[in-house]
This record gives C-alpha cells, structure tokens and sequence, in this order.
C-alpha cells in the first residue's frame, strides 16, 4: 500500500528528522498553515527534498497576494525543490489577500504546468467542510475534474469507515473515478485528535474517540484501517501526524510488519 506523510514548515531539523524515520523516496506533504510564510515553505521543501523525499507542498489559494507570489513561490518549488505535484486547496483565511479565493481560482492560472507541477491534488471531505455545504464541495469537485481529469484526491481525515465508503461511492456515481488517497490520523492522545477534529469540522465520526474516554494511550489507527479494507479497496492512504513524526514511523513500521508477516 501507499503511504504519504506530512510535516509542517515549522519542523526542525526536518530532513534529518525523516532520514531517521522513513524510508527515501516517500511522499510527503509540507502543510501551510495559519502564520507560516511563503519562504518558510519554501525552506522546508527544499529540505525534505535534499533528504531523498518527494515534497508534495500545499497552495492555499487565499493566502497569495497576487499572482506575481503565487508565481514566484512555484518557480522556487520548482527551481529548488523539484517540485512536481502539489496539493491545492483554498486555505483557512475568511477574507483572501489577494485575487484567489479558490483553489479553481489557482489551478485557472496555468501556472502550476507552466513550472513543471503536473500532478494535481485535490482535497476530499467525506464527513463535508465546517463552512461549505455537501452540494456546493460535490459542485465544485466536479468542475475541477472536467478541467483537470489527471487529478488525485486526498481526503480529509475521519475516525469512521463509514462515512469514507459512502463519500467514495458517491463520487463514483457522479462519474469521478479518480484515485483517492484516504487521509487517515496517526497515533495521537484522544485529547489531540479531537482538538484537530473540532478544529476541522470532522462532527459526526467524532463519537468513535469519545468512546474512548480519557486514556493515558495513544488512539491509533489500526482498527479504522481494517473497517476500511472491509468496505472498499484501499490503495493509499495519507498519515497525518498529529501525534509526531516519531510516533507515526513506529506505527507504520509496526502496520508493514504485520502486513507482510506469514499468516497463520
């Protein structure tokens, strides 16, 4: 199966970090978030590929000022990196900086093909989005597939199988036949994954942490995977690593030993 990870900008030490805790050549996906830079991001792309990783960096679409950054940011990504796929999406600011409110609004320019980006991510959301409604994510999911049919969609995280199933069969019905990565929550305290949960808009399958209770132990996502593969066919999954890259590394390393262990 595979496996994509993802960092922050604000990482430390972020390519030694990964030589010391995946295997070379893994996807991994430089989160923007609320306060990071366009140069910070830059940095940390670059870092993770002189370790021997593939930076996946995410666009926020609002976060550009002009399309004078947004350019200038891909030729770095592109030019230092080796950038060659890109999540896009249209990032957490309420008001946009500049002309992008949309990842559409982005991906319209042409100038992700014209910096050698050709592999396009798009964000999937199976229990929805805390401010957009189901109709208008399925809308605006559809269009982006007309204009670029090579993409690949990589979910949002969910606790439950369930909705994951469900959201796949419906966009299959709809005549997107995309392959999918589903995001899945590394090991992490109960308290961490609600926190991002809540912050995330993740409602309904929040109820399979609170089952849990308070626990000195990480949740991990072991019994989530099995539901999944009872469900649908899963070819590649997306860790967030909310608990740490450290964390993330042991459960992985623990997953693919099972996996590849004579069955009894």
């Amino acid at each position: 199966m595979d496996v994509s990870i993802e960092v922050t900008a604000r990482e430390r030490d972020v390519g030694a970090r990964l030589r010391d805790l995946f295997p070379r050549g893994m996807r991994v996906h430089v989160t923007f978030l609320p306060g990071d830079t366009l140069g910070s991001a830059q940095a940390a792309c670059i870092a993770v590929a002189r370790a021997g990783f593939e930076p996946v960096p995410h666009l926020t679409a609002r976060n550009f000022i002009g399309e004078d950054a947004l350019e200038g940011h891909l030729a770095r990504l592109s030019g230092e990196a080796g950038v060659k796929r890109a999540l896009v999406i249209a990032g957490d600011v309420t008001v946009p900086r500049g002309p992008f409110s949309s990842s559409l609004d982005v991906l319209k320019t042409g100038l992700l093909a014209r910096y050698g980006i050709g592999r396009i991510l798009i964000a999937g959301y199976p229990e929805g989005h805390p401010s957009v409604r189901d109709d208008a994510l399925d809308a605006a999911l559809s269009e982006k597939f007309t204009l670029f049919p090579n993409a690949e969609i990589v979910t949002q995280f969910c606790f439950e199988a369930a909705p994951v199933a469900n959201w796949m069969q419906r966009q299959r019905t709809a005549g997107i036949a995309a392959p999918v990565r589903i995001g899945i929550a590394g090991p992490a305290s109960i308290a961490t994954l609600l926190r991002f949960a809540q912050r995330c808009g993740i409602g309904n399958s929040m109820r399979a942490l609170r089952r849990h209770g308070v626990s000195l132990l990480d949740a991990k996502p072991d019994d989530l995977l099995h539901d999944l593969r009872q469900l649908m066919r899963v070819d590649a999954i997306h860790l967030y690593t909310f608990g740490g890259l450290r964390k993330t590394a042991f459960w992985l390393e623990s997953a693919r030993s099972f996996a590849q262990s004579p069955r009894r």
